[in-house]
């Protein structure tokens, strides 16, 4: 027996008096790195670390010491059965499935380094930091044909989420292994993201949902969007394209396939147009154009190297379909509670989706058509809403589920009005397009953080909520670019930089971005360009102050926001330069264009030796 010298407690073993002990001490031997909670066990710290990196979608702890080896291979496991250790398994090997025993490595260190990325440059960190253009000069890159817009680099850094088991029934046949096959030539499993996708435990893995087919719900939906295609394909005329048929589209539309599909989507693209909340989706209750468009996002990401082989028809025809129902909003009065407004905001989640994708297929006359006439009617739609001055009827608080589920309508409808005008930024800043959203109309809220929005229920919410930092309570959009234009509002600033997070950077440089465009067309003769200076400089100053919080608590941001630094780079620069005199560039025009060249010229000037 070992005794405690300061209790007499008496133990079996020295690690459990060694253990005892700490408590008389206050040491304690572990701390979680995304909380800096303490924690005297271990095991208990790995175990918080785990939950923790979810609930701020981190990748995991760095893994622990091996223990035993393992005795079966994972499949074999999942499914409870024997399985014989070879390599790979007779059992894998019969049913045609990935073994993880053929693909482990010796070496388990820096698993997550072992996912090659689907953009290589974009990989580079080292040459990152010293680039101040490094995304920029890869999307407008000519050279650059897959993923310009970075998406599945952002999968393969973000965690994998899967729907409520409840979605499915077991009691439901299986659909083929080779399903996607059928309709995709050349489509394998190992071409999940573009590139091979490999879990901590250093195998690829295909568990995106339980071997389930959902229910009959979901069954029909999709039926009911296949016939949806073939009429929408029909009424738009022939054209260039043939028409769709029911018979190619059965083998895309299945059951299996969505359950692989919302979930590539949900670790892609949802990352750049945060407007869907996971936590509560349910695919056999949503509308049919924002089901549609998911089910159309995942497949883009969740497919071969050379694309989906639908991308040309099926993308066209959806496009077409969720903008006549776009349209219909129009005609129809709207409600005011948030509640009610999901219906019609389900169609404009799925129409930003939708625009999102067909932008980065890289066609300049899917470009034109989305700039030119799809993009107002999403800004129009948005704009009769009455979203642009939403505001929220609770604050962040601990809730229960009714509670928690009424804040999360308040939140899609604010998101939906954020990232509206993200994507008008988009345009203006890629494109020259005369912004068609102003910030001065921008008098709704600032969205929540993304762990507050993708907390997974009410008592994570709960949780997140009562632990965030109390700072001074943001004001609107507008009141906020309108006091980073004064001279005067440092004092305030202050004060609210400790509540901004990285995506309310990124809204306000884009902000100034679209002021400084009106400025440099003569749109707005009242605002100089010293005070979109001053505004630069002043959001320089809060990015700095957040990056260094967000670098000490070892976070990472996904999607857009960690590119912020990099448009104000080329705020600074086009300011600069529109300035100076006997300076011609053609991105400094006034004119709109539909391709990236000019961008890419005027980031290769900044870039190159002979800056003027």
């Amino acid at each position: 027996m070992f005794q405690c010298s300061q209790c007499n407690k008496s133990y079996q073993r020295k690690s459990h008096l060694l253990r005892h002990e700490t408590t008389h001490t206050g040491a304690s031997h572990s701390s979680c790195p995304f909380c800096n909670k303490s924690f005297l066990k271990k095991e208990v710290a790995r175990r918080h670390s785990k939950i923790c990196a979810k609930k701020h979608n981190q990748p995991p702890p760095a893994a622990a010491k091996p223990g035993r080896k393992k005795q079966s291979c994972d499949e074999c496991f999942f499914a409870k059965t024997a399985c014989d250790r070879a390599s790979p398994c007779s059992r894998c090997q019969s049913l045609g499935k990935q073994c993880s025993f053929e693909v482990q490595t010796p070496s388990t260190e820096n698993t997550y380094s072992m996912s090659p990325s689907p953009s290589p440059s974009l990989s580079q960190t080292p040459q990152r930091r010293n680039d101040p253009f490094f995304f920029l000069a890869h999307f407008t890159d000519p050279a650059v044909k897959q993923d310009k817009l970075a998406i599945a680099e952002t999968a393969k850094s973000s965690t994998r989420r899967h729907l409520d088991p409840a979605y499915f029934r077991q009691e439901e046949p299986l659909l083929p292994h080779d399903s996607l096959s059928a309709y995709m030539p050349g489509f394998s499993g190992g071409d999940l993201f573009l590139q091979p996708f490999f879990t901590p435990t250093g195998h690829l893995s295909m568990e995106f949902m339980p071997e389930s087919a959902l229910s009959s719900t979901i069954s029909h939906r999709l039926g009911e969007i296949m016939m949806i295609l073939v009429e929408t394909s029909k009424s738009m005329g022939q054209g260039q394209q043939a028409q769709l048929e029911m018979a190619e589209l059965n083998s895309l539309f299945t059951t299996s396939n969505l359950s692989v599909f919302i979930s590539a989507y949900f670790q892609s693209l949802h990352w750049h147009l945060p407007i869907v909340h996971f936590p509560t989706f349910d695919p056999a209750i949503i509308s049919n154009p924002l089901l549609f468009a998911i089910f159309l996002a995942g497949a883009t990401y969740a497919t071969s190297q050379d694309g989906p082989v639908f991308a040309s028809r099926v993308l066209d025809v959806a496009e077409e379909y969720i903008f006549r129902q776009l349209a219909n909003l129009s005609s129809n009065p709207h409600p005011t509670s948030a509640p009610y407004l999901l219906p019609s905001v389900e169609v404009i989640q799925g129409a930003l989706i939708i625009e999102m994708l067909q932008f980065g297929q890289g066609e300049t006359g899917t470009r034109r058509r989305i700039r030119i006439i799809r993009h107002p009617c999403v800004i129009s739609t948005v704009r009769s809403l009455g979203v642009l001055q939403f505001k929220r009827s609770m604050t962040p608080d601990m809730c229960n589920d009714e509670t928690w589920r009424a804040m999360i309508a308040e939140e899609v409808c604010i998101r939906i009005a954020c990232w509206a005008f993200l994507a008008d930024g988009f345009l203006t800043v890629c494109f020259n397009n005369h912004p068609a959203l102003s910030i001065f109309e921008m008098d709704c809220q600032f969205p929540w953080s993304s762990a507050l929005f993708e907390a997974e229920n009410a008592s994570s919410f709960s949780e997140i909520a009562a632990s965030s930092t109390a700072g001074r309570p943001l004001p609107s959009l507008r009141e906020f670019i309108t006091r980073l234009l004064d001279e005067n509002a440092t004092a305030d600033l202050i004060q609210w930089s400790r509540s901004l997070v990285g995506e309310h950077l990124l809204i306000l440089i884009y902000a100034m971005h679209s002021l400084a465009f009106q400025a440099r067309t003569g749109l707005f003769g009242w605002i100089s360009t010293n005070s979109i200076k001053r505004a630069a400089e002043n959001w320089r100053s809060i990015w700095d102050s957040v990056s260094s919080i967000v670098g000490k608590e070892g976070l990472h941001h996904l999607g857009y926001p960690k590119h912020a630094e990099e448009l104000w780079w080329l705020l600074t620069a086009t300011l600069d330069r529109a300035s100076g005199r006997n300076v011609n560039f053609r991105y400094l025009d006034n004119a709109a264009t539909d391709d990236l060249e000019s961008l890419n010229n005027f980031i290769r000037n900044i870039k190159g030796p002979n800056r003027t």
